[in-house]
């Protein structure tokens, strides 16, 4: 009950200076629009105004979880990074709380601000394709976000430690967002790449996160789907594992006693 209490209320804190950048947000709420009005316009000038307004909505909702997805990364990197400036990573490993749920915390927030935003998009593009019918669905996007992004957590969590080892946040994050926008099918299908880069898309979690996301919207989702999620779980494993490992390792270095 006790770390569960630090949980909450480490999470009601962040959530309140992430609302106090509301410049953020509405960005974050107007990018996906923006570009997927764009590709969508550029499909229908190529196609003489044939394309269907799904493949707006199938860019809508990639672009959706592809901005998910950068800022998760680089919301990881520079929080670790900026715990080393700052000194607050040392301060975190010395206070009583557990480094774990204070890092977690910031994780759970990040993901519920982001699905909140997915949630708003979404509405508005499956309203706009599918009518008032389909909304319902937007519910079960949202505990099917809250499941598959759990891997996501866990591989955040390797972005920060190999922010913490190579000591500097950008160059991490914008290779490991490279390499995620390329192969996780967000503004096409992975099946158009080279059969190296599909593999290394079906290895992390976010091409199943917005094919699942598409499909539920979509009313065409089904359970089987879910299997590959569970298997997924692994990079939360490994995650927690090597923040363990990076947590004792940055103690014995710094000097930090608990």
């Amino acid at each position: 009950m006790r770390v569960l209490n630090q949980l909450i209320g480490i999470i009601e804190a962040e959530l309140k200076v992430l609302l106090r950048e509301s410049g953020v947000f509405i960005f974050v709420l107007f990018f996906p629009f923006m570009f997927s009005l764009l590709t969508y316009g550029a499909g229908q000038a190529l196609t003489g105004g044939e394309a269907p307004l799904t493949q707006w909505f199938y860019q809508l909702i990639g672009f959706t979880i592809m901005t998910i997805a950068l800022t998760m990364s680089s919301s990881s990197a520079w929080y670790f990074r900026r715990g080393m400036m700052t000194g607050r990573l040392e301060y975190i490993l010395a206070a009583p709380i557990s480094p774990l749920t204070a890092v977690l915390s910031s994780a759970v927030t990040n993901i519920v601000l982001n699905i909140a935003i997915f949630v708003v998009v979404a509405s508005i593009g499956v309203v706009t394709v599918y009518g008032l019918s389909n909304l319902l669905n937007v519910i079960g996007v949202i505990l099917f976000l809250a499941l598959a992004l759990l891997p996501a957590v866990g591989f955040n969590l390797l972005v920060g430690i190999a922010t913490v080892v190579f000591r500097e946040p950008e160059p991490v994050s914008n290779v490991i967002n490279a390499i995620v926008s390329s192969v996780s099918g967000f503004t096409y299908p992975i099946i158009m790449l080279p059969s190296f880069l599909q593999a290394l898309g079906q290895a992390m979690p976010y091409s199943y996160i917005v094919n699942g996301a598409r499909d539920i919207l979509a009313g065409s989702f089904e359970y089987v789907q879910l299997s590959p999620h569970l298997f997924l779980l692994a990079y939360l494993l490994l995650g927690l594992i090597f923040f363990r490992i990076g947590e004792v390792n940055y103690v014995r270095k710094s000097g930090v006693h608990w």
